[in-house]
C-alpha cells in the first residue's frame, strides 16, 4: 500500500467506492486523514472501518481539503456530477487517486502510458519485459490493482499506469520517467465534448512528463499533429525495432508492432536496452479479452477480443488472421463499424449480435456475407459450424465486437467470459487446448 502521509490530519471526501475509491480511503486512513465517502450505487454503511458515510448535500465543504473522485464520475460532460459541481463552487481541488500517489513521494520511476487502443497490452507488456530483465515492477492505473494498493517500491523499481482519458482529465501533478502516447481515434466523446476534447485529455500526458523526459508518440494522423506541433517533447514510435517472428497470439497483429516497438522504447528511455527481446516476447501470455488465444478444436482457433469497442481495435483484430469467422455487435458507437469496414479482406462471414445488429448488417451488405444470430451462444456455435462446413481448417473464430457490450452484458470482461462459456460447451466432447494463462 501507498501511504499518503502529506495527508495526515487533513479531511479528504471521496466519490465513489469502486476498487480505485476504496483503496485511496484505506490509505488515507492509514495516513491519519479524515474521510466523508459516497457513492451513488453502494450503501452507505459499505464503507472502510474510520471512514464516515455522509451524502454530499451534507459534507462540511468549508472544511474539506480535497475532493477524490472515480474517474467514472463526469466531471465536465455530459454534465459534472453534482458533488463535483459543488466542490468547485467551494474551490475544493478535485483529484484521482494517481494524483494522490504522485503526492505521496514516490521513489520508483514512474512510466506512463495511454491512447485510445492498445494501452492495456502495452502496459503489461513493459511490466513483463522489466520482471524478465530482473527489475521489480508493478502495473496499476486503469489496469489491475488500483494505485494506491501497490506495494511503494524503491529506486529501483517500476510504477508503469495505464492511464485512461479520464484519468488524465484529473491527474494535474502527474510526474513521469518516460510516457506514451499509444494512438488517438474517436472514443468517450460524450465525456469530453467531443473530438477537441478528447484529443485535449490525451495531450495532457505532455503536461505530465518530467523535465527532460520525451513522450513516445504513435503514427496516426492526430499523432502526427501532435509531435509536429511538440517537437521537442515528442518522439515518433518506430515500429522497425519491434521483432516480428516467435510471438504468441497476445502480440500477433501488425498492430503490436507500434505496441512492442512502444514498450521497447519505453524502457530505453529508462536507460534499459537490450540486444534480444525475443525471449521476453515469446512468453508474454498477454491480458483476458484481448487477443486472447482460448483454445483450438478441429484445428480452428478461438480468439476472446472483447475488449475491442470500436472499430479501430476491431480493424487490427481483422487484419490478424487469415480466414476469420467474424462475431460483432454490442451497442454500437458513434462511428458505427467503422475503420472496421476497411479490414474485411480476411472476413469469410460475420455472425451479428445485439443492439447493433440490424446497423452492422446494413454496413455489411454486398461486403461480406452476414447473419443475423442474435446472442453470444448461437453466434459462436453457428460461426463453428461454418468453419466446420467449410472444411476450414486455418480458421479462426473471432469474438471482435466493434461495440459497447452494455445491451446483453454488464461489461466487456462479462461478454468475454460468455464467449469463453460457449467455447468451452463446444469442447465438452473432447478436452479443450488452451493456452497457458486461460
Amino acid at each position: 500500500m501507498i501511504i499518503p502521509h502529506h495527508m495526515a490530519g487533513k479531511t479528504i471526501a471521496i466519490l465513489g467506492l469502486g476498487r480505485s475509491g476504496l483503496a485511496s480511503c484505506h490509505a488515507l486512513l492509514k495516513a491519519g486523514a479524515e474521510c466523508v465517502v459516497y457513492d451513488d450505487h453502494a450503501p452507505l454503511e459499505a464503507v472502510p472501518e474510520g471512514a464516515v458515510a455522509r451524502a454530499p448535500d451534507d459534507w462540511d465543504w468549508g472544511g474539506l481539503d480535497a475532493l477524490i473522485t472515480s474517474p467514472g464520475i463526469p466531471t465536465t460532460y455530459p454534465a459534472p456530477h453534482p458533488a463535483i459541481a459543488t466542490a468547485r463552487q467551494n474551490n475544493v481541488p478535485i483529484m484521482s487517486d494517481i494524483a494522490l500517489a504522485m503526492g505521496a513521494g514516490l521513489k520508483a520511476k514512474i512510466i506512463g502510458i495511454t491512447g485510445t487502443n492498445g494501452k492495456s497490452t502495452t502496459t503489461s507488456l513493459v511490466v513483463h519485459l522489466l520482471n524478465h530483465l530482473g527489475f521489480d515492477a508493478v502495473a496499476g492505473g486503469n489496469i489491475g490493482t488500483p494505485i494506491m494498493a501497490l506495494d511503494n517500491l524503491g529506486a529501483d523499481g517500476f510504477i508503469v499506469l495505464e492511464l485512461s482519458s479520464y484519468q488524465l482529465d484529473i491527474t494535474p501533478n502527474l510526474a513521469l520517467d518516460a510516457g506514451a502516447l499509444l494512438n488517438i481515434t474517436p472514443d468517450h466523446l460524450d465525456r469530453h465534448g467531443g473530438w477537441e476534447g478528447y484529443v485535449a485529455s490525451k495531450m495532457r500526458i505532455l503536461d505530465g512528463l518530467k523535465d527532460g523526459a520525451t513522450l513516445l508518440i504513435g503514427t496516426d494522423e492526430t499523432c502526427q499533429a501532435i509531435a509536429q506541433k511538440f517537437p521537442e517533447k515528442c518522439q515518433q514510435i518506430d515500429p522497425d525495432i519491434a521483432p516480428m517472428t516467435h510471438l504468441p497470439p497476445a502480440l500477433q497483429g501488425a498492430h503490436n508492432r507500434i505496441n512492442i516497438a512502444c514498450a521497447i522504447g519505453l524502457l530505453a528511455q529508462c536507460g534499459i536496452t537490450h540486444n534480444d527481446w525475443h525471449d521476453a516476447l515469446k512468453n508474454f501470455a498477454g491480458l483476458p479479452h484481448r487477443m486472447e488465444w482460448l483454445g483450438q478444436k478441429h484445428g480452428i482457433d478461438f480468439i476472446n477480443d472483447s475488449k475491442a469497442t470500436n472499430g479501430v481495435a476491431t480493424a487490427h483484430a481483422l487484419r490478424s488472421f487469415p480466414h476469420i469467422y467474424w462475431i460483432a455487435g454490442g451497442r454500437m458507437k458513434a462511428d458505427g463499424l467503422g475503420d472496421a469496414l476497411h479490414a474485411l479482406d480476411h472476413v469469410c462471414r460475420a455472425f451479428l449480435i445485439g443492439e447493433s445488429m440490424d446497423g452492422f448488417a446494413v454496413a455489411l451488405e454486398g461486403k461480406v456475407p452476414y447473419e443475423r444470430s442474435g446472442d453470444l451462444t448461437r453466434a459462436t456455435q453457428s460461426a463453428y459450424q461454418a468453419a466446420r462446413d467449410a472444411d476450414d481448417r486455418a480458421a479462426t473464430i473471432l469474438l471482435s465486437p466493434a461495440a459497447a457490450s452494455f445491451d446483453q452484458f454488464a461489461s466487456f470482461e462479462a461478454r468475454g467470459e460468455a464467449f469463453r462459456t460457449a467455447f468451452h460447451a463446444l469442447m465438452q466432447d473432447e478436452p479443450p487446448q488452451e493456452a497457458a494463462h486461460v
